[in-house]
């Protein structure tokens, strides 16, 4: 590795790292390295405050990174009784898993959240490390519990009941947001959970609104959507099951079936697209570019956990690629479709070219 090459990754590990630090790890002198960081921002290739690089291909998500336990019933589920169920344990959070998902279509993803100093935080951030995801600016807590989801899934692969331990989240604070921003502002788009607290949420699209840097977010739970603030001017593309979109909307889940409607006032809260997963029913997309509701791809459904993570990057897959926001929905769509097939919450079988193959079947069947 080369001088020039050797700084950058230093930088990119540490935004704030001094001349003096970087002369003591490469073993140069620290005027040297103010040689190559001119002849750097020369090229354009450091940029702004922080020695910050101008890495605009990266997608920082930004939220949860959990240990997921899944208790799978192998019948139909009793309560107050005893059920013989198949217990697993993998990575879960919803960014991490956008994370790893994107990874894995090729994409250039970096993940900031926050473990504990714990074992299930060491080997989260070490499997997403493998899977391909810069996790180099998750921020790890002293004498923290790392996150944990506890699932339990009805014999048909629906979940029945979940538990969740997020109080670490709510250290995530705007201050942590603030050391880390010259990373995330670097990037070229960010999707971000709400498991982050509703300070930091807010700070969050405030930065980004100022930064004019594209945000995602993904509600997570009705519950958790209620941290996000009344403004969302912030917000390029958010993506709600109907339970989140009421709640987002301030209507009575269960009742208004106008989808429009629901979808409108969520838009007038400053939302430029919005993504209404519907199940069975498809995708709802309303926003800038008009209004179309999308049809589910027949499938074989083995277990819906993970299918909502991957519809959300495989759409940031489409509009990483230039797509519009509408022609993006087709390869949310075919994710959640290749997701929904496996018992997987990050499904290894969804690749690019997976995706591309799916998304060429689909559009073969659309001409016949």
């Amino acid at each position: 590795m080369d001088r020039e090459q050797q700084i950058l990754a230093l930088i990119r590990q540490n935004p704030f790292i001094s001349q003096h630090e970087m002369a003591a790890s490469i073993g140069i002198s620290r005027s040297a390295v103010a040689g190559y960081i001119a002849a750097l921002t020369k090229k354009g290739t450091i940029r702004g405050r922080a020695y910050v690089t101008a890495d605009d291909k990266t997608i920082t998500c930004i939220g949860g990174a959990n240990l997921d336990s899944k208790a799978a019933s192998k019948q139909p589920i009793r309560l107050a009784s005893s059920n013989p169920v198949t217990v697993s344990e993998s990575c879960g959070g919803v960014a991490r898993n956008i994370a790893e998902t994107l990874a894995g279509l090729a994409c250039q993803t970096a993940l900031l959240t926050v473990t504990g100093d714990d074992k299930a935080g060491g080997w989260v951030l070490e499997e997403t490390r493998k899977r391909g995801v810069d996790v180099s600016q998750a921020i790890v807590l002293q004498g923290e519990n790392t996150g944990t989801y506890t699932a339990l899934l009805d014999a048909s692969g629906e979940m029945f009941l979940a538990f969740a331990n997020m109080d670490i989240y709510d250290k995530f604070t705007p201050a942590l947001l603030r050391d880390k921003w010259p990373h995330v502002a670097s990037s070229r788009l960010v999707i971000a959970d709400t498991n982050l607290p509703a300070e930091t949420l807010s700070d969050l699209m405030e930065r980004c609104k100022t930064d004019n840097l594209p945000l995602f977010i993904d509600p997570v739970s009705s519950e958790k959507a209620k941290k996000l603030p009344p403004d969302l001017h912030g917000v390029t593309a958010i993506f709600p099951n109907l339970e989140e979109a009421c709640q987002l909307a301030g209507m009575t889940p269960g009742g208004s079936r106008d989808y429009s409607r629901i979808t409108g006032a969520i838009r007038g809260r400053g939302v430029r697209h919005v993504f209404l997963t519907l199940g069975s029913e498809g995708v709802l997309y309303a926003g800038e570019e008009g209004e179309k509701m999308f049809a589910p791809i027949p499938t074989k459904v083995v277990e819906v956990t993970g299918a909502g993570d991957a519809f959300v990057a495989g759409l940031a897959y489409g509009v990483m690629r230039g797509l519009s926001y509408m022609d993006s929905c087709a390869y949310g769509l075919a994710a959640a479709h290749i997701t929904l097939q496996t018992d997987q919450s990050v499904a290894r079988e969804l690749t690019e070219e997976r995706l591309q193959h799916t998304i060429m079947n689909l559009s073969e069947g659309d001409e016949n």
